[in-house]
């Protein structure tokens, strides 16, 4: 994302963060792209440590483990088919989530005459383009897409629970996307979008989801018929998200910074 700015404004910035880093001892870096930040602006590689953005997976594993097996309860409360898969959305219903580059690609999905199984969209989180999503909705007639509004961090795991993968198509200004990582503890293919800062960390495009050009809704669209389509490949791509995310602990966090101490 850095590269998307003005060429005046990266001069500007080398000229203040180069004296500035000079001046500090070690860095921590949260993943691969502010790892790059860093090392733009002048950062030698043995003043960089990592310390990755994470959430608490100890707890969202252990929800996962006991949720996992009311999956159908789960859905029931939502009416949703025990058959159906389920595509998850969760964030702030906003310009920078880029919640219509979804529904749109679900609605082409939707139209799709061949797809046998039953598909459901759901959008957890508020925001203020959440009228204008049920609007559009409405008006293209577009079934199963539901808004389960704001959840709390006691909630979210049902819905991750309920879920068979988990899409954030989010645009500039998206520098990380913790919603991923708590995903990927309850096991859950990913889609992203390119510009997702947690993309090259997290997502190993073709094995445990896809990293999809952002704003491209063709193929976003591809990439949840791909899924949709394929049970093993979510179960398989599931299996190494969870394998990822062991590595994007806090027990990460303490080594990077005890490393950093220690230099």
């Amino acid at each position: 994302q850095e590269f998307l700015k003005s060429g005046w404004k990266i001069r500007l910035k080398k000229i203040i963060l180069g004296w500035l880093f000079r001046h500090i001892s070690a860095f921590l870096y949260i993943g691969e792209e502010n790892k790059k930040f860093y090392e733009f602006y002048g950062v030698p590689e043995g003043k960089l440590f990592f310390a990755p953005y994470a959430v608490d997976n100890n707890r969202f594993m252990a929800a996962a483990k006991e949720l996992r097996i009311r999956n159908q309860e789960l859905r029931k409360r939502l009416s949703i088919k025990r058959e159906a898969v389920v595509i998850l959305f969760v964030g702030k219903l906003i310009e920078k989530k880029r919640p219509f580059d979804l529904l749109k690609a679900y609605e082409l999905l939707s139209k799709t005459q061949n797809l046998k199984t039953k598909i459901y969209l759901v959008f957890v989180g508020d925001g203020a383009l959440r009228p204008e999503l049920e609007k559009y909705v409405q008006e293209h007639n577009l079934k199963n897409v539901i808004f389960a509004g704001f959840k709390n961090q006691t909630e979210l795991p049902e819905y991750y629970a309920l879920s068979d993968f988990f899409v954030l198509p989010s645009g500039v200004g998206e520098t990380w996307g913790l919603a991923v990582n708590e995903a990927m503890c309850f096991g859950l293919p990913i889609i992203v979008s390119d510009i997702v800062g947690c993309g090259p960390d997290l997502i190993k495009n073709g094995e445990n989801g896809y990293i999809f050009p952002f704003g491209n809704v063709e193929k976003l669209s591809f990439y949840l018929k791909d899924l949709i389509g394929d049970a093993k490949k979510r179960k398989s791509f599931g299996k190494k998200s969870f394998g990822i995310i062991q590595n994007y602990s806090y027990n990460e966090d303490i080594e990077g910074i005890l490393k950093a101490l220690k230099q």
